[in-house]
């Protein structure tokens, strides 16, 4: 779990004394319901603080704090992997700083790379790894130019991957589409590093990674579709989607039907 991207929804309760809390890990907090709390250093000196839906909080890493909760309010926690920050800021030409907390971050790119956790993690993450995979590795980046003091050095990709390496990444994820492939697998295939990787293998293919997966995963759902004593949850779940729901969906939205009307159109 350490190297994965964290999410999750947290509810507090109203509290009468300050709590204290610390987090070893890089957080980022997105409010979900309105409210009020107070927030400090110490337990004798806390500052009020209002929130609306959608604003976002970068928690303060590896440090005492005390916080007292005026009213309930629900959260999205993300929690950022240190290894994830470091490989990206290598990629960057740098070392991974220590983030500045503020309870009240602003930043467009951000905001939309958490509309994507979330939304990822409402559908069920369907993709799997190799895309919160991606997500993380563009938010740590994102955190790192808005709140640390490394900035990036630009960097051109050219070419893409060698057909020996695109038909070896390939061949792993179709002998894998059963398991949760993850962004670090491929690109361990293709023996590259992660940011490189994803960078050839757009270029390379089209697509990102996370999307090469899910169209896989529906080409092989078609090729066992068509057999009249393949039920569709056993195909979903022979295809890596954790739910029927979920294949459904997916499916869907890249073919413009359901499985079970491509299903009938195919035997019909």
């Amino acid at each position: 779990m350490d190297a994965e991207l964290l999410v999750q929804r947290i509810a507090n309760k109203i509290s009468l004394e300050p709590i204290r809390q610390i987090f070893e890990k890089q957080v980022l907090a997105k409010i979900l319901t309105p409210g009020e709390f107070e927030f400090g250093l110490g337990s004798h000196s806390l500052s009020r603080y209002c929130y609306a839906p959608g604003e976002m909080i970068l928690c303060r890493r590896n440090t005492e704090e005390w916080v007292r909760w005026h009213s309930p309010m629900q959260m999205l926690l993300i929690t950022v992997p240190d290894q994830t920050f470091r490989s990206v800021a290598e990629e960057m030409g740098g070392r991974a700083p220590e983030l500045n907390g503020t309870p009240l971050l602003k930043d467009d790119r951000i905001r939309a790379l958490v509309a994507a956790t979330e939304a990822d993690l409402a559908n069920g993450s369907p993709a799997g790894r190799v895309y919160t995979d991606s997500i993380g590795r563009a938010l740590a980046a994102a955190l790192m130019h808005s709140q640390g003091v490394l900035r990036s050095l630009t960097r051109h990709y050219r070419g893409g991957l060698s057909p020996v390496q695109l038909r070896r990444v390939t061949s792993f994820v179709h002998e894998n589409l059963h398991e949760d492939v993850s962004l670090m697998q491929m690109a361990e295939e293709a023996k590259l590093s992660l940011a490189y990787f994803s960078q050839m293998f757009r270029q390379s293919t089209g697509v990102a990674p996370h999307q090469f997966v899910l169209r896989a995963r529906v080409e092989r759902a078609k090729e066992l579709l068509v057999k009249e004593d393949a039920r569709v949850l056993d195909v979903a779940i022979a295809c890596g989607f954790q739910t029927q729901q979920h294949f459904a969906r997916v499916f869907r939205a890249l073919c413009k039907m359901s499985p079970t009307q491509f299903r009938q159109a195919r035997l019909a």
